[in-house]
């Protein structure tokens, strides 16, 4: 630390602490704070100050509003029990799970319509998740072939849907 930082310190860091303190209600938080404060103009040796109480006032003042947000962050309010009954649940509703898995059923339905060969390539890229490049090598297919696979697969699968 250099003498000039060490004389702004003995300046200015107990009416910084108090400043703090005020503001917080906690002596130690301060104390703490007005170190950070000093750390970062440590940090940046190459900063020209022309008033240092007003530069210092400015870093604590700033770390003060950090600190805050981040406790505001981190805080949870506690509410009545009776509030979490009107909370939605992340489970779907038992009316929603039987529509979905007649969906499913009605898709699954309309791949099996597909030719075995279609199916397969439909099946490890959208089920699977393969890209088109990894099914043709996985089959021993060209790319090309693969894509008027797919074509035909979504284009069947598109058509089934919208007759329904």
């Amino acid at each position: 630390m250099t003498a000039d930082l060490k004389i702004a310190f003995h300046t200015h860091g107990p009416e910084l602490r108090n400043y703090l303190r005020g503001r917080l209600g906690d002596t130690h938080l301060a104390s703490d704070l007005v170190q950070d404060t000093f750390l970062r103009v440590i940090e940046r040796p190459e900063t020209r100050i022309q008033d240092v109480r007003a530069y210092l006032y400015t870093i604590a003042r700033n770390l003060l509003l950090n600190h805050r947000k981040q406790e505001s962050r981190r805080r949870t309010d506690s509410v009545p029990h009776e509030w979490l009954g009107a909370v939605a649940a992340d489970a779907p509703s038992p009316e929603d799970a039987a529509d979905a898995t007649l969906q499913l059923e009605r898709l699954q339905r309309f791949i099996g319509e597909l030719p075995p060969r279609t199916q397969q390539i439909f099946v490890l890229n959208r089920v699977d998740g393969l890209t088109q490049p990894e099914v043709a090598r996985a089959l021993s297919l060209s790319e090309s072939t693969v894509q008027k696979h797919l074509a035909l697969a979504i284009q069947h699968v598109t058509q089934r849907l919208r007759a329904r």
